[in-house]
């Protein structure tokens, strides 16, 4: 099954009872039985743990900045 929107680059093998899900990229072979999302196409299952920390970026990005400025401040008292 391949759903909407999907790319598939020529010259591929993609085995039987594969899932492509919509709007997938698929620039490699596709194994049998395997159910692939994203851009390039992988396992949808890690690409749906990944998703989760990408729409979380932002946040972890501030805390990053946060920890960081606070490390820093503490190498400063120490070697001060």
């Amino acid at each position: 099954m391949i759903g909407g929107q999907v790319g598939i680059s020529g010259h591929l093998s993609i085995g039987d009872h594969v899932k492509v899900l919509a709007k997938a990229g698929v620039t490699r072979n596709i194994k049998d039985n395997s159910i692939v999302n994203g851009i390039p196409a992988f396992n949808a299952k890690d690409y749906n743990k990944s998703y989760v920390y990408f729409k979380n970026l932002p946040q972890l990005a501030v805390k990053m900045d946060t920890i960081e400025k606070e490390l820093n401040a503490q190498k400063t008292k120490t070697n001060g």
